[in-house]
């Protein structure tokens, strides 16, 4: 059997010697087709080591086979780095294409620290020579200096991580009172988790922003403290790192913001803040490991803020209080929001939005509930304690975005007053719907779209609201607000 087999390999690389033999080069000048005459990338992050790879094809148009030279005129030098039909190199002589045939060329980047904080260009040429005839293919990457965090820290049981407030010094000393600036000059990037350590703090200022490579995400450990406050024309932004058009609205690209519980008076703020493309947006929590903790002292507060395409959860809070004006959570592949165990919150001119479109969902866009599970696996019933939801809009694309399921044995001190739902559930209790003609069910907010949250022309949550807090005097978009406002995050403008 192996005798008979070896004769059939030898016959066939006989015949496939006999074609080779046949093949016919042409000494004429050729003109190649490239699928594309520029390789374009977008904003690679200076500091990184691995880049994203980009393709184009190479096309011998002639009836015979050509050799080709191929070259990368920068060289060793250049940023760039290409791969010719699974052969990686600088210079590729005699490269055969068959009439009519076609070669890959791969390219990838990593460009080199400009010293600068804006954005620079980077461009390089792959020289094709076919018998005389000269042509090239432009590179291009807009390089991006950035302050990088990468973790140093490895703890079984937690993602790997590294300190941007607090740790330990040299002589294993824990860090107390440090305070850490991020500012707008230089994006940053953060691999793994940053951890701002219990009795620090981190302060982001205005325009300043965060792009977080896959899996990665920002730690507030208990006791530690943020401080995000944008500017409704300078806001924060949160999104994963990569920046490929492709990835814009891509969900999942990164980990979750995860905050754990803090002292009275000690609130985690974020102000004009944008948090996008994350498996969880906010997550805020007492420290797991402790499981019998009191709901947090600290609160959370939230304004003008905006988390979009999550694929788990947008908020999910454990045993948290939480003040919140101008919030909008759009697209979440389970719930947008996700209000567990105890809590005290005020959520004043909120959108919750989910028209996620990836696979099925069967959560509710919002719910809320007075039960958490331990890590221990106990199941625990909180006090929810002095909570308002009003001016709101809560909708989607499944029959039933609203659910409440509270067990007995704890406090449910909660109301909702002007509010539009997509629910099947009931809201007749006037105990916690008070205000029964402010209550609008399963009537069409009429949003721009299901992408753009907007208010149309016509919407009934149009001057349906109630005037409160100074906060809410202007929307989402800054726009000064009407008296009656209308509900939502967003005031209708003609």
């Amino acid at each position: 059997m192996l005798t008979r087999t070896f004769l059939a390999l030898s016959a066939g690389l006989v015949i496939l010697a006999g074609c080779r033999k046949d093949l016919r080069f042409t000494e004429d000048g050729v003109t190649l087709d490239f699928s594309r005459d520029t390789v374009l990338f977008d904003t690679v992050f200076t500091t990184l080591t691995t880049s994203v790879t980009k393709r184009f094809t190479v096309r011998n148009p002639d009836a015979n086979a050509v050799k080709v030279d191929i070259a990368l005129v920068g060289g060793a030098p250049s940023p760039f780095r290409i791969n010719v039909d699974g052969l990686g190199g600088e210079s590729f002589e005699d490269v055969e294409i068959l009439g009519g045939d076609s070669l890959f060329v791969f390219v990838e980047v990593l460009p080199g620290a400009g010293g600068v904080n804006t954005p620079f260009l980077v461009e390089d040429f792959i020289r094709f020579n076919t018998n005389g005839v000269d042509q090239s293919v432009l590179l291009q990457v807009w390089g991006q200096d950035a302050v990088v965090y990468r973790p140093d820290e490895f703890v079984q049981g937690f993602p790997p991580f590294t300190y941007v407030a607090g740790g330990f010094d040299q002589n294993g000393n824990q860090i107390c009172g440090e305070t850490v600036v991020w500012t707008p000059e230089k994006p940053i990037l953060i691999l793994g988790y940053a951890v701002v350590d219990s009795c620090n703090a981190l302060v982001i200022q205005p325009g300043t922003r965060i792009y977080v490579h896959g899996g990665g995400g920002l730690w507030v450990y208990k006791y530690g403290r943020i401080t995000a406050q944008g500017l409704v024309d300078q806001p924060i932004v949160f999104q994963g790192d990569r920046l490929e058009p492709a990835y814009q609205d891509l969900p999942g690209q990164w980990d979750r913001i995860w905050i754990n519980e803090g002292e009275a008076g000690q609130d985690n703020v974020f102000e004009h803040v944008r948090i996008r493309n994350a498996l969880i947006g906010v997550q805020c929590e007492t420290f797991p490991l402790d499981p019998s903790a009191p709901t947090s002292a600290a609160k959370l507060v939230l304004n003008n803020v905006s988390i979009r395409n999550c694929s788990a959860a947008g908020i999910l809070s454990r045993n948290y209080r939480i003040t919140s004006n101008n919030l909008l959570v759009a697209d979440a592949g389970q719930y947008c929001m996700a209000l567990t165990g105890g809590g005290e919150y005020f959520f004043n001119h909120t959108t919750i939005s989910n028209f996620w479109s990836y696979d099925v969902r069967n959560d509710p866009a919002f719910l809320l509930t007075n039960t958490y599970q331990g890590i221990d696996g106990v199941v625990q019933v909180r006090d929810i304690t002095g909570s308002t939801f009003q001016n709101g809009v809560i909708h989607g694309a499944n029959s039933n975005e609203f659910l409440v399921e509270l067990q007995p044995g704890a406090t449910t001190n909660y109301t909702f007053t002007n509010f539009l739902f997509r629910t099947d559930q009931p809201t007749s209790d006037v105990v916690h719907f008070p205000d029964q003609p402010s209550i609008i069910r399963n009537l069409n907010p009429s949003f721009v779209s299901a992408a753009d949250q907007h208010l149309s022309a016509g919407s009934p949550c149009i001057d349906r609201g109630i005037n409160s807090t100074i906060e809410a005097l202007t929307d989402l978009d800054g726009q000064p607000r009407s008296f009656p406002p209308d509900l939502g995050c967003y005031e209708f403008v003609p």
